[in-house]
């Protein structure tokens, strides 16, 4: 419940309180003084029962309140993280010269150096040799980083290429 569904209801509580006590004051206005009192002192009481009740109840709702506030305020000046991704490598035929070097830009640099992650996802090689391949990221920065693809011994590549994601603050 909001705090302003549960302070209305226990308003309605005790105006429907109020005036139960009013019209049995009324009804019964040929009883005693003692039974009067007796009555007021009972209607009292449950009053300011209600009464305890809707304080402590605020309060207790002012507190989460307050909880929340500051829950919210830390979202909002939290750091969040940002990720970027992109390709970087060469297909081309006749074979392109090896190894394969690039210096890849963020779109906007980063507070932070990030985490680059990466894998290759094309591999296109001479048939009849063997496959040896080399991928490296390195230099990682807060504006970029340096790939570098690489086969050796009798590899003939005609291309390779990775895909990579930066994450960070």
């Amino acid at each position: 419940m909001t705090l302003n569904g549960i302070t209305m209801g226990l308003i309605a509580e005790v105006l429907l309180l109020v005036t139960a006590v009013a019209i049995s004051g009324t009804v019964q206005s040929q009883n005693s003084n003692d039974e009067r009192q007796n009555r007021s002192a009972s209607v009292f009481h449950l009053m300011e029962q209600l009464y305890n009740t809707m304080k402590t109840q605020i309060k207790d709702m002012e507190a989460d309140i307050a909880a929340q506030k500051k829950q919210i305020e830390a979202l909002q000046n939290r750091k969040t993280m940002k990720c970027e991704s992109g390709t970087a490598g060469q297909h081309k035929a006749p074979p392109p010269g090896w190894p394969y070097i690039e210096n890849v830009k963020f779109k906007s640099p980063f507070e932070e150096t990030p985490t680059v992650t990466y894998g290759l996802f094309l591999l296109d090689s001479l048939h009849n040799t063997n496959v040896r391949i080399s991928t490296t990221v390195t230099a990682v920065t807060k504006t970029g980083f340096r790939v570098q693809i690489s086969p050796w011994d009798d590899t003939r590549l005609y291309g390779a290429r990775i895909s990579w994601m930066a994450c960070g603050k």
